[in-house]
Parts: structure tokens; sequence; C-alpha cells
């Protein structure tokens, strides 16, 4: 019974990790951006952190970005939501 628990309480934590560790996109018009301390805003006036601030090279104001981040609003990549066929 106790072994049974055990594994009980294993899959719940590796269940809630994984959807923890799940990204979401969104996508909008760039506010601002500085790649030196790794943020995006947008003019929604949503904020993401890039751990990889080399995602943001390139990235102007004013253009138009899809972005995917964890829950906690930790930036994991950004990307042209719109690309050319």
């Amino acid at each position: 019974m106790r072994g049974l628990m055990i594994a009980a309480a294993t899959i719940g934590l590796l269940a809630s990790a994984g959807a923890a560790m799940a990204a979401e996109q969104a996508t909008g018009t760039v506010s601002s951006v500085n790649a030196s301390a790794g943020t995006l805003t947008l003019q929604s006036g949503q904020s993401y952190t890039f751990s990889d601030r080399s995602v943001l090279l390139g990235i102007m104001p004013g253009d138009y970005v899809g972005v995917s981040y964890t829950g906690q609003g930790q930036g994991i990549g950004a990307f042209n939501p719109e690309p050319a066929n």
C-alpha cells in the first residue's frame, strides 16, 4: 500500500512539472525590446524575459512577432508568426 501511495505521488509530481514546462504562444506588435537585458514587451502590455537573449537580436519596435513562453512569462523563443510560403 505504501509503495502505491509513493508511486501515485511521483506521478502527480511528474504531471505537474510537465504542465509547468508546457509552452504557450502569443503574437503581437513589439512595443519595446532590450536584447542586452533579454526583455520584450508587446503593445498589449505583455512582457517576457528571455534567458537566451540572442533570440531578440534584430527584433525592433513595431515588428509583429510570435513568442513561445512558459506560464511564468519566461520566454523560450521569438518567431515570425507569418512566415513566407
